[in-house]
Parts: structure tokens; sequence; C-alpha cells
């Protein structure tokens, strides 16, 4: 009888791994269920199997590509979300009808219709047959995946169930794909507007004026002082304005490259919580992260502790991160969450009071699941104001300016008929 490989999570959600004598992959799955365990990758034994037949029975896998076309499929993968979408979903399909995650995998790296889709699946199979997990293989494809999915399935890795985290990741990403649709609508209109609005600037600015300006001095006539105004502006524009631009590329260029260095990052992210609008939209993106793996962890049964460590992960904000850090160290000293959550001004009252609430009447799981939504909303709802600030702002701009011109230049020919009428 041909002997399996296998790899599992038992009903502690310890890893365990060993040996099967079985007919096929069913029987095998079926006596590691009456063991009570969750088979996470199971493979023929050495030498009990043709060579061409590898895990399940399914065709050999795809061979390793070589490091320097191991460059280029990393650069393949700017897709993003377009592609982490469509994965998560079918590998919910595949693990939903009772196909281990490893098996799972290595089919779509076969059949998937989307070249770039079975690459990547091929490259997180061919991790995966090396023994690493499918949260240490995500990470290997950061242009894909981001930090929080692979936090979240390594806790779904470790507790053995999985499919309800690959469901929150894909409620999340359809929510944010959703919230992306909504924002380029309503930017497209203003934009477009915008630089329509700008082009005619341009216009005024660099051929007409121009040509006016040679015409009142033509004639003896001058131009008011808003004319003049934007004919500074437009030789401003053409002799200095290169340079001006190059400083400030220089500039950005600088604080990129400081951010970088850790002092510059707790500073900067320090700036970022201080200023107004879009501290609202960093710190609301941070809570989302930090209260949604909270509830999704907790409510499957991880420990408070590694659902703290999971979390702190997530945080991207360093400022953010120092007093979590802190909170977290309270938590697992035996604080309630409520309590070290307030002492470093993580959360505001009225969330304080909800996970009160929800500690006092045990269902801190609903707890975290709600300051999730609320939070949710608000940054929607503060992405959405600043979207159309922005646009709005750019296409006023662009009509003051078109106005401003548009005034300067017939008040000036008003004024230069006036004197040649006089004269």
């Amino acid at each position: 009888m041909p002997v399996f490989e296998y790899k599992g999570v038992d009903k502690a959600g310890k890893s365990i791994s060993g040996t099967v004598d079985a007919v096929d992959r069913k029987q095998v799955i079926k006596k590691l269920r009456l063991q009570h365990i969750k088979p996470v990758q199971i493979k023929t034994g050495k030498g009990k199997r043709p060579a061409k037949v590898d895990r399940v029975g399914v065709k050999e896998k795809v061979e390793s590509p070589a490091k320097s076309s191991s460059e280029s499929f990393m650069s393949r993968f700017q897709q993003g979300e377009k592609l982490a979408l469509p994965f998560f979903t079918k590998l919910l399909q595949l693990h939903n009808s009772g196909m281990p995650l490893g098996d799972a995998v290595n089919l779509m790296s076969q059949r998937m219709s989307s070249t770039a889709l079975k690459e990547l699946s091929a490259q997180l199979y061919k991790d995966l047959s090396e023994g690493r997990t499918l949260a240490t293989s995500m990470r290997q494809v950061p242009s894909v995946f981001d930090p929080t999915m692979g936090h979240l399935i390594e806790a779904g890795e470790a507790t053995g169930n999985l499919a309800p985290i690959l469901e929150n990741i894909i409620e999340n990403l359809e929510q944010r794909a959703e919230l992306r649709k909504k924002i380029a609508a309503a930017m497209a209109y203003p934009m477009l507007i915008g630089m329509v609005a700008l082009g005619v600037v341009a216009l005024f600015l660099f051929f007409l004026l121009p040509r006016i300006q040679t015409m009142m001095e033509s004639l003896d006539g001058e131009l008011n002082i808003a004319a003049r105004i934007m004919i500074g502006f437009s030789d401003f524009s053409v002799k200095e304005g290169p340079f001006v631009f190059a400083g400030l590329i220089a500039l950005l260029i600088a604080y990129i490259q400081w951010r970088k260095t850790e002092k510059g990052r707790i500073i900067s992210d320090r700036w970022i919580l201080k200023v107004p609008m879009i501290s609202s939209i960093y710190y609301n993106a941070d809570i989302c992260r930090i209260t949604n793996i909270m509830g999704i962890l907790l409510g499957n049964g991880v420990n408070t502790t590694e659902s703290l460590r999971l979390a702190e992960n997530t945080v991207q904000n360093r400022s953010l991160l120092a007093r979590f850090q802190a909170a977290r160290t309270l938590i697992n000293d035996g604080a309630p969450f409520s309590a070290s959550f307030k002492r470093f001004a993580i959360f505001s009252d009225m969330d304080i009071d909800i996970l009160n609430i929800g500690e006092n009447t045990g269902s801190v799981v609903a707890a975290f699941k709600e300051l999730y939504r609320t939070h949710s909303i608000e940054l929607e709802s503060k992405l959405k104001f600043s979207t159309n600030l922005l646009a709005g702002g750019a296409l006023a701009f662009a009509f003051v300016m078109v106005f401003v011109l548009t005034l300067g230049i017939v008040t000036s020919i008003l004024q230069l008929s006036e004197t040649m009428m006089g004269g």
C-alpha cells in the first residue's frame, strides 16, 4: 500500500507531521480527520509512487524559476489586489470543498486561466512544497499581498481554521475595490474640468497674453495690474519655474530617504498624526487594521497574547505603534482592554465605552467588530471628503486663474479703446 507524508494541525492548533498508509488521497484525509487532524499538505512517500506524480495525484509541480527570471516574475505582480482578490476567492472555493491548502494552490498553478495567477500560484506552491507556510510564502510577494494579509493567514494556519480568515480578506479586498471605484468616479469629472481649465490658463499665459501685450505696447496702451501680474507669473514660470520644480523634486526625494530611516519614520509619523484631515485618514486606517484582526483572531480562538502580537505587526504609524505596544504590555499583565487602550489614548472615549461594555458582557469580539465597522465608515467618509476637497480646490484655482486673466485682458482692451476714442 502506498505511503503518504502529511503536514497538518491538531485540535490544539499545533503543527504535526507524519506518514499514513492509504490507497489514495481521500483515504488519507479520512484517516487524518478521524484523528482530529486538519491536513495542510499531503504528498506521496519517496519511492512508493512514480516520480512524476506529486502531492495528491496531480502532475509534478512547476519547476522553480532561475534567479534572473525570478526578478522579472516579481516585477509582473504590480497589479496588487487585482491578483490578490481572484487568488483568495479561488483558494477559498477549493478549500471549502475539502481540499488541503497545498493541493488547492497546486491545482490553481495548473488550472487558472490568468497567466499571472498561474505563475503566482506556482511560486507559492514551490515554497509550500519546501515546507514553508502560506503566510511566509505570501511575504515573498509584497506587491500582491500586504502585511496584514500575511498575519491573518498566519493566524488561520496556526488555528487550522482558515476559511473565515479567507472570507474576511476577500470581503476587505472587495470593499477596497468598491471604495476606489467611488473615489475615481467622484474625481473623474472635476479632474477633467480642471485639466481643461488649466489648458485654457496655459493658452492665455503663454500664447495670447504675450501677443496682446505686444499689441498694447505698439498702440501706446497699458495693461492693467491683473494682466501685468499674470505676465510676471508667466515669465517666472518660463525662466525660474524649472529650477523651482527641480528643487521641489529634490526636497521630496530627500524627505523620502529621511523617512526610510528609523528616526525619520518616527518623527514624520508623529507629524502626520497632527496634520488636519491627513491625521484622521492615517489614524482610522490603523485602527481598522487593529480592530479587524483582533475581532477575527479572538473570534477564532486565538489567545489574547498572540492576537495582540499579530495586531501589533499591522500598525503602520510608529507613534501609534509605540502606544499600542505599551497597552499590549498592560493587557498581557492582566489589565482590561478598555483601561489599557484608554491609558495610552489609542481609542476615543466612545470606543472605550464600547470595549468596556463588551468586556462586561463577555462580547469582546463583537465590540472589536463594531469598532472596525464604525472606523471603516469614518475612513471612507474622510477619504471621500478629502478627494472632493482636493478636486474642488484644483477646479476652483483653475477657474479663478481663467477669470483673472480674462478680466485683465478685457479691461486692458476697454481701457485702450477709451483712450483711443478720447484721443
